[in-house]
């Protein structure tokens, strides 16, 4: 009986202890862990969809409908053009490891078919670019993203493709998609606005390559022509003196061109026609600021400077 009644008391005891401990460790994980963490504390994180752009713009569209489910990549760097970027060896092996990639397509990055036999990643490219006929010249020209409402259209078959490789996130990406598309269609009212404050008169441009020709068709601005109709061909020396004499009959007031592209050209057009030259507008690549890092942002700094450029 006695041995009894002490074992009882040593029992009673080792809950006592047990309960304290317990009641310790639940103040500790109480201050900032939930309850269902008390067993296993580190939280489950779902690995992020690993996405690949060809180029920085197009990357940070690609970002506005995957948003934080998604890490995005681009191959070309920022600073560098995807009309003349040469792959580097190591952009096998990033393609290699990719869920999806993005490509512009219309001609754009003539060198990604190359690259794409040497990896084949099948079903994983999506190309967004429209459908186009192409100009009189032959070719197409594939610039659309420079046009919101173009943006759109990107953003629609971004959201489809993720949401056939993540399934999971489907309600994630329709809701990002809901918040670019009305980003973009405030943007593109936004860039009419801006137009507008334009005499027609002013309303035209040169460019050092022909990136601008579908927002000046959406914008009413005449697209007088470009230094380089072709990326990294010069122009003849006819065509060079057309282009001074095309830029004093449409009293242009200014050439633009973008950092990732010698201004030289530029600057002896502006010079032989007697305009402005403004040599940072960004196009094919995102900047190195925070402002110039998102689409939104890239767009309306353009914009802002085309339209001082041609007051001026």
């Amino acid at each position: 009986m006695i041995l009894d009644k002490a074992l009882n008391i040593c029992l009673v005891g080792l809950c006592l202890i047990g309960l304290a401990a317990c009641g310790q460790k639940t103040e500790r994980l109480a201050a900032g862990t939930p309850v269902a963490h008390l067993v296993h504390a580190a939280p489950l994180t779902t690995p992020k969809l690993q996405v690949i752009a060809t180029f920085s713009t197009l990357g940070a569209i690609v970002s506005d409908v995957g948003g934080d489910r998604i890490a995005v990549t681009s191959l070309v760097p920022i600073g560098a053009a995807p009309e003349t970027y040469e792959p580097a060896p190591s952009d096998i092996v990033t393609l290699e490891h990719a869920d999806l990639v993005f490509e512009n397509g219309a001609g754009l990055e003539t060198w990604m078919d190359h690259l794409l036999r040497s990896v084949n990643p099948g079903q994983k490219l999506v190309v967004l670019a429209p459908q186009s006929a192409a100009g009189s010249d032959g070719r197409v020209n594939p610039h659309y993203w420079l046009v919101p409402t173009y943006a759109e259209l990107y953003a629609n078959e971004i959201a489809a493709a993720l949401e056939r490789t993540d399934p999971s996130g489907t309600a994630v990406y329709r809701r990002n998609l809901a918040a670019t598309r009305a980003k973009y269609a405030a943007l593109d009212h936004w860039i009419a606005s801006r137009v507008a404050t334009l005499p027609p008169r002013r309303r035209a441009m040169i460019c050092f390559h022909d990136a601008w020709f579908h927002f000046d068709a959406r914008y009413g601005i005449r697209d007088v022509g470009a230094v380089e109709p072709v990326p990294g061909e010069e122009p003849s020396a006819g065509a060079f003196a057309q282009l001074i004499a095309d830029a004093r009959r449409y009293q242009v007031h200014a050439v633009f061109a973008e950092p990732q592209f010698s201004p030289k050209l530029a600057q002896q057009l502006a010079s032989g026609a007697g305009i402005a030259t403004v040599t940072d507008l960004y196009d094919d690549t995102l900047g190195g600021t925070p402002a110039l890092s998102t689409y939104v942002g890239l767009m309306r700094y353009d914009v802002n400077r085309i339209v001082q450029a041609l007051q001026s």
